[in-house]
């Protein structure tokens, strides 16, 4: 008996049926526990994931799934999408639950004809350490976004597992991951080897993809005084380095090099207290030489891309340099402007990304003033908005707006293909992550503004991987 599928006048791409088939192939045919599907921005992996589901459903193979995602704003339109295109693919979206409301909804996916719950990967670290749903309620795993189930390396547990999704890797019922292909290939191994040798991978370059993207030379900012005091900072960093580096090596503490910033973590300590044989007073001189230099770090972040308000107000203002820069106008912030100006006059729409809050909404208040933007031109979308006002906003600006300012809230799985242009003021810190940014677009050209100096190098050579991913993308 057919119990969903896709609705009349939907259809899947002609690439994405073969994938449908192996993963299903690898589910049903193989035995696979745990299947994972790599693939390029743009190639709807999401619709993929349904179309298995589907079948599997249809086959009686699974009748509950459970469904975890990044953030909310993303189970809105996971689950938007599923009863868009398909019938008999009902998923309660990110339910509050409770111990007195858990039954209900165990209710609700015996006879309501949903399929499974749709949630934050935040909300199931919640329901899984108060035990109010388990394993034993679901048939199926589907997890978006699964490059984040592994974080950054740790010398006694290699890759970690997200504090928010850890204990998932030994539930025993089929799990499906969805991840992007441009993640290093070396993260999806880790990724895998959690979750034991009965997984399969399906990682393709699909020629088809629609990510295709312009990138523009950088446009350089020239500013002296930027260089003087990031040179400062700079010293001060590899100094405070070189000193972390130094005492791990006296105490023969390997495996921490790369991801010192884990050393502040309590039970890391434990573990090296015990490992290494470390008495109290060692482990904090270690963790004040850390905390120094993850300072320096901020500070150097902060100079570049704060509100001049706040930087005046800091103690850095003592400084002879920076008081002097703070008399100058921002030079960026004037670039970006006109940039701005021009693109706006030739009818673009443009999406502007920023790493930082406090940029996004100096740069707001900035295009507003000096462009005379009605409220509605301009709309900033941070993390410090709720997911509903996330999606509220961004569909005011894919219907009437003209600027969208966001930090990293939306680098993963929302589309934004209303922009003809991504104007990157503050690029993310690997090329990993500008590729999620970029991807939300769906073509058009990418621009980069950069000092020159201190931001040029690093800028060309990201906006050459990016080169490098489409040129492959493109066959």
């Amino acid at each position: 008996m057919v119990i969903c599928g896709l609705r009349e006048g939907y259809s899947l791409r002609e690439y994405q049926i073969p994938i449908v088939g192996k993963t299903l192939n690898e589910f049903e045919e193989k035995s696979k526990r745990n299947v994972f599907i790599s693939l390029p921005q743009g190639t709807g992996k999401t619709v993929i994931a349904l179309a298995a589901l589907s079948k599997l459903v249809n086959d009686n193979k699974v009748t509950k799934v459970l469904v975890l995602i990044p953030r909310r704003v993303l189970v809105n339109q996971w689950v938007d999408k599923a009863q868009e295109m398909f019938y008999g693919l009902g998923l309660i979206k990110n339910p509050t639950l409770s111990k007195e409301s858990i039954e209900k909804k165990r209710g609700w996916l015996k006879h309501s004809g949903a399929v499974g719950i749709a949630m934050t990967m935040q909300s199931f670290k919640s329901i899984t350490n108060k035990e109010y749903f388990t394993e034993k309620d679901y048939d199926m795993v589907i997890v978006d976004e699964a490059a984040d189930l592994v974080v950054s390396r740790d010398f006694i547990e290699g890759f970690r597992m997200s504090k928010y999704l850890k204990g998932i890797e030994k539930w025993q019922i089929p799990k499906l991951f969805i991840l992007p292909y441009h993640v290093r290939e070396k993260k999806i191994v880790a990724l895998i080897k959690k979750f034991g040798n009965n997984s399969a991978l399906i990682r393709e370059m699909v020629l088809e993809t629609q990510l295709m993207c312009t990138i523009r030379d950088p446009i350089i900012i020239e500013d002296s005084l930027i260089n003087i005091f990031v040179e400062k900072l700079q010293g001060d960093y590899k100094k405070t380095k070189t000193n972390v580096h130094r005492i791990l090596t006296k105490h023969g503490i390997e495996g921490y090099r790369e991801n010192i910033e884990t050393l502040l973590n309590p039970e890391t300590l434990d573990r090296l207290k015990k490992a290494y044989g470390l008495d109290e007073e060692t482990c904090q001189q270690i963790q004040v030489l850390i905390i120094k230099y993850i300072l320096v770090q901020h500070i150097q972040k902060w100079f570049l891309y704060s509100g001049r308000s706040e930087l005046s107000r800091s103690i850095l203002s003592a400084q002879k340099d920076v008081n002097k820069w703070l008399s100058y106008e921002d030079k960026k912030l004037k670039k970006l402007v006109e940039e701005v100006q021009s693109r706006l006059a030739e009818g673009q729409k443009l999406y502007i990304f920023s790493q930082y809050v406090a940029t996004a909404e100096l740069l707001t208040a900035q295009l507003t003033e000096k462009l005379s933007l009605k409220p509605r031109d301009i709309t900033i979308i941070t993390g410090a908005d709720e997911a509903d006002a996330q999606f509220e906003k961004l569909n005011s600006y894919k219907k009437v707006g003209k600027i969208l300012v966001t930090t990293p809230v939306f680098d993963k799985g929302t589309d934004i293909p209303q922009a003809d242009t991504i104007i990157v003021y503050t690029p993310p810190f690997s090329s990993e992550k500008l590729l999620q940014v970029v991807g939300r677009i769906r073509g058009g050209e990418v621009v980069f503004l950069a000092y020159k100096g201190y931001e040029e190098e690093s800028t060309n050579q990201i906006a050459d991987v990016l080169r490098k991913s489409f040129a492959s993308t493109s066959g």
